[in-house]
């Protein structure tokens, strides 16, 4: 009865919040189009293109347009005059060459006579809501100024009229509604309703898993779909490095130039640059020949297939995209696999907020965004560590009898090297399970260790035939001797560089604005005396996600020895120290750059996950409701940062190809505009 009662109560409060939040959505969201409308003191004035003053341009009253000859640093003015009313909106119907016209809006008001202030907008084709701009001024306005800069000479658009206090067209967003009813009626569910609460997990729980995997997957498939532009062209590393590996040869069929042969040190990317020296960027010199450093198995096992198959090169974002997806399904797997075997009892909305958090942290939507040929190593890469790591959990996990899932999993850990050196870290934290099983199983363990080894040896071989004949070290990929943006050669590490290194990659807060994307990489600069690498699109690890705060929680550790059996508790910590000794030696290596952290992120990310666990479910009755909501507004940050910062980009690949879903989505969320 009980039960009935409650779960009535919660409908009933749900219904409320879903009629609440449509409520929001009318009249929050779109309070614009009912503020002017029937509103006497917004009077409607209409501004044909021959009632408008236009300065530095040619005007065809006749055709409706207007060209720009070139005056005063490439800007049109569109000078309104006489106004004399309380300005609520302005209307321009244009048509412009380009996708985007940004412009800047000078105005006079009762507080303002000598267009003392203006701000920016953006004029979007296909996106008939930009052809409106709200104002907010002081009282009424006599003059406007709507002033174009930065055109060539000769840029010619039409306008055919302004209008003043056209009403905004109402719009109610399906996709807007959603994550507000999303996000506040999951900070009342995700601690009260017997769904999330419920210690036992059915098909409903895990269908909603998959559920949240898959939102995270559509989002992504969105973003790519409105990113990728130039990441289509021909690369070095899908079209020479394929087909110097179908040619059977390991350097590149590009040919060097004198210049480069003749300098003294060709790794010193000054003296590369200021003397004009002619050299293939992002390739390894070494004895007068080009080589790839990017790692090797990618191209065996997609790119130089496809060419043989179809003729054509197989494209980087699409091999990006793909292993991604899988690289997140499998660690999905991996992330609910270990927690219902290392604490079973733990409450379902701590497994669904944690695998949201999981999947915000590892940057899907960054892949999704910035697709580029760098990527691929990445995308590829850990797409064999968690297909590696799943199976070797589900052996672990099992009766430890399935040898051929324990060799697939070592095949899949070891062809990651193949990928990103780097990632053989990953194969170290498989080092306390298996001291358990030498430990258990004494002899039997044996015929394990072998099985394990047998992938390691036979692809380490090869890799090791594969550097040596390239670079005479068999533990020399090339990284040493790549033509990029420092020399390689002749870096030496420091450990004065760590407490920095920590700071910008892990530790720094983001910049935070009210312009959409609203989330930004932080400031890079330091006054290091030294030489490391800083990409853009920095995203700081804890910045991204909180709930990487709880490894520094000496409470969350006690927690989880407590609840745990030993080996649980040593396995936990040797995870966490192992993750951040991996995140130092990658700042120091390779430096600092979402592309590198998230290398690390599922190690760090997933440890958090499981002392948050531990933490909830041994908690009183009364309070799990406020860890529970906790948990959940972690999550919603995590992925909005995540999101956010995908929008942004560290190249800007969807705001430059695809401006129209960019800018609706801006709309969107920007509402007051």
């Amino acid at each position: 009865m009980t039960s009935a009662v409650n779960k009535h109560r919660h409908m009933v409060i749900l219904s409320i919040i879903f009629a609440v939040c449509i409520l929001i959505e009318i009249f929050v969201c779109n309070a614009n189009s009912f503020r002017i409308r029937n509103n006497g003191k917004f009077q409607m004035r209409r501004y044909p293109l021959d009632q408008l003053e236009i300065v530095n341009a040619e005007v065809d009253a006749a055709d409706g347009t207007i060209t720009y000859r070139g005056e005063d640093d490439g800007s049109v003015f569109i000078h309104i005059r006489n106004i004399d009313t309380v300005i609520g909106s302005v209307y321009m119907d244009m048509t412009i060459p380009d996708d985007v016209l940004e412009y800047v809006v000078c105005y006079t008001d009762e507080a303002n006579s000598s267009f003392y202030r203006s701000f920016n907008r953006e004029y979007v084709t296909g996106v008939d809501r930009t052809k409106w701009f709200v104002c907010h001024f002081v009282g009424k306005s006599d003059q406007m100024i709507i002033r174009l800069d930065d055109l060539e000479e000769g840029y010619r658009f039409s306008l055919r009229e302004i209008q003043i206090n056209k009403p905004v067209p109402f719009c109610f967003l399906l996709t807007r509604f959603l994550v507000i009813f999303i996000v506040i009626s999951g900070m009342y569910a995700i601690g009260r309703t017997q769904f999330f609460l419920s210690r036992e997990k059915n098909w409903k729980h895990n269908l909603a898993l998959a559920g949240v995997f898959g939102v995270f997957l559509l989002i992504s498939i969105i973003i790519y779909n409105n990113s990728f532009g130039d990441a289509k062209r021909f690369l070095m590393y899908n079209c020479d490095f394929t087909d110097a590996l179908i040619n059977r040869q390991i350097n590149l069929d590009i040919e060097v130039s004198d210049t480069l042969k003749e300098l003294e040190n060709p790794y010193d990317t000054s003296v590369r640059q200021t003397q004009g020296v002619d050299y293939s960027w992002d390739t390894a010199y070494y004895n007068g020949k080009y080589y790839c450093y990017f790692g090797i198995v990618p191209a065996l096992l997609f790119f130089v297939p496809y060419r043989l198959v179809t003729g054509a090169y197989l494209q980087c974002n699409i091999v990006v995209m793909l292993a991604y997806a899988v690289y997140m399904l499998f660690l999905d797997v991996v992330l609910i696999r270990i927690m219902r075997y290392t604490v079973p009892d733990v409450q379902f909305g701590v497994e669904v907020t944690g695998l949201a958090i999981l999947n915000a942290t590892v940057n899907i939507f960054h892949f999704a965004a910035e697709p580029s040929f760098y990527m691929v190593l990445y995308a590829v890469g850990l797409m064999f560590v968690a297909i590696g790591f799943c199976c070797f959990v589900f052996w672990y996990t099992g009766k430890r009898t399935n040898k051929p899932l324990l060799f697939l999993g070592a095949v899949s850990l070891a062809l990651a090297v193949g990928c990103r050196p780097p990632l053989l870290l990953y194969t170290l934290l498989i080092i306390p399970f298996g001291v358990k099983v030498i430990m258990e199983k004494k002899r039997e363990s044996i015929a394990d260790m072998i099985v394990l080894l047998i992938p390691y040896v036979a692809i380490g071989s090869a890799l090791a035939a594969y550097n040596y004949l390239r670079f005479d070290s068999i533990l020399e990929f090339g990284v040493k001797y790549q033509l990029t943006a420092q020399d390689q050669v002749h870096v030496s590490n420091s450990a004065y560089k760590i407490p920095i290194l920590l700071w910008l990659g892990f530790f720094q807060p983001l910049d935070f604005s009210a312009v959409f994307p609203y989330v930004f990489s932080p400031d890079c600069a330091h006054n290091y005396a030294g030489n490391f690498f800083t990409g853009p699109g920095i995203t700081p690890l804890l910045s991204q996600t909180p709930l990487l705060w709880v490894l520094f929680l000496p409470i969350a550790w006690k927690r989880w020895r407590a609840g745990s059996d030993m080996f649980s508790g040593v396995a936990l910590s040797y995870s966490a120290v192992l993750g951040s000794v991996m995140l130092v030696l990658i700042l120091l290596n390779s430096g600092v750059e979402w592309r590198y952290t998230s290398e690390v992120a599922p190690i760090l990310g997933i440890v958090a996950i499981l002392l948050a666990a531990g933490i909830v479910r041994k908690v009183n009755q009364e309070i799990v409701s406020f860890f529970m909501t906790l948990l959940f507004l972690i999550m919603i940050y995590s992925f909005a940062v995540s999101f956010l910062r995908a929008m942004a980009g560290p190249f800007g690949y969807t705001r430059t190809y695809h401006p129209e879903f960019y800018y609706a989505l801006e709309r969107a969320f920007s509402f007051w505009k």
